[in-house]
């Protein structure tokens, strides 16, 4: 397998994930806050991130073929956390403060521009572990 199959497949997999399988409430609910609102966002991130990881089972099967089931299985924890820190939104927001220096509240384009951003990179590391 090569570097390019795979990460191609990643993101196919990562456009279905994060955006044909999110549901609405998960996208609503999945950002970090405090308070009573707090066990509402764990539970919406880890639906995400669980649905998110699902959506790459064809990928997961692929690596599996080619190394093992335990190989597998440690992608899929190497693409579904990464995944759930970033839509956290507290690394996201730190990047967009202290990196790109937005005052004020960050526009929609710049806020999905780094959480897109982030997602493919840390795939694109991913598949190069794999392939590497």
């Amino acid at each position: 397998m090569s570097w390019p199959a795979l990460f191609g497949v990643f993101l196919l997999s990562h456009l279905f994930g994060d955006f044909m399988l999110q549901t609405d409430w998960q996208a609503s609910n999945k950002h970090h806050t405090d308070g009573p609102a707090a066990a509402e966002h764990r539970r919406a991130l880890a639906s995400h991130a669980a649905v998110y990881t699902f959506s790459f089972l064809p990928a997961l099967a692929w690596v599996a073929s080619e190394s093992s089931v335990l190989g597998a299985v440690g992608v899929a924890a190497l693409i579904g956390v990464p995944h759930a820190i970033v839509d956290d939104g507290r690394l996201v927001q730190w990047w967009i403060r202290h990196v790109k220096h937005v005052e004020g509240v960050p526009s929609t384009v710049v806020r999905l521009g780094v959480d897109q951003s982030s997602h493919v990179l840390a795939l694109a590391a991913v598949a190069y572990l794999v392939t590497g």
